[in-house]
């Protein structure tokens, strides 16, 4: 199989070039309510909670869209979409892919100038996966890019991404100023990116913003966080 070759060296190791931000969406669950699986999982954008394992079996529930909306605008290209989180992790599923198709079709997104939208579809009838798995089963479905348990990836039609990240961001991107939902805009856009053909960009914008391109989650060499495409639109 045909992997994705843009690489970064981090240390000793080697990272794929992909990482991401979040919506401005927040869905606030008050203290009263946690406990219910909904709501704390809305507050976390789908987790139920911020402690997740560190490996898992590498099988998957498949989202089916009780909650997402989907796009209504009119675009040259449809991408199909299949949501997947790994069993082990402590997700709901349904809010996990509401939260990522609605970012990716969001106005402030890729499909921004009419190009492209999303649609949620099964499994099977996906030309792109988005994967929630833990540290352990990201190691193992990048390999051979060496993500250490850390970052996110793509490969071929799969978006891997890391639930340690997805549930609290990166040290270099918050002290940048971002939040913890902003990263997960720009981890779904980055790599999605990845996926309509984007690659990295290393300079920030005229306004000071990081191109959503930039690897972030590594260095925002001295950009403002940003996770859309579009910022402005």
């Amino acid at each position: 199989m045909r992997r994705y070759q843009n690489v970064i060296k981090v240390g000793v190791g080697v990272l794929t070039a992909s990482m991401a931000v979040l919506p401005t969406l927040a869905f606030a669950a008050p203290e009263s309510e946690i406990g219910g699986a909904s709501k704390v999982g809305e507050s976390l954008a789908g987790l139920n909670s911020a402690d997740q394992p560190d490996s898992g079996s590498g099988e998957f529930d498949t989202a089916k869209g009780t909650r997402v909306e989907e796009s209504e605008r009119e675009t040259e290209r449809v991408v199909k979409v299949a949501v997947v989180t790994e069993k082990e992790i402590s997700v709901d599923t349904e809010a996990f892919a509401a939260r990522v198709l609605g970012t990716l079709n969001d106005e402030r997104g890729w499909g921004a100038d009419g190009s492209v939208s999303f649609e949620l579809v099964a499994a099977d009838e996906a030309e792109l996966t988005v994967r929630l798995a833990t540290p352990g089963t990201v190691d193992e479905l990048c390999a051979p890019l060496d993500t250490g348990g850390y970052t996110s990836c793509r490969v071929d039609s799969d978006v891997v991404l890391n639930v340690d990240r997805w549930a609290s961001a990166t040290d270099k991107f918050l002290e940048a100023g971002g939040t913890v939902d902003q990263y997960r805009v720009y981890l779904v856009n980055h790599e999605v990116g990845h996926f309509l053909g984007q690659g990295h960009v290393t300079v920030c914008e005229p306004d000071g913003r990081a191109p959503v391109m930039m690897q972030q989650t590594l260095d925002l060499e001295g950009c403002e966080p940003n996770g859309w495409p579009k910022p402005d639109q």
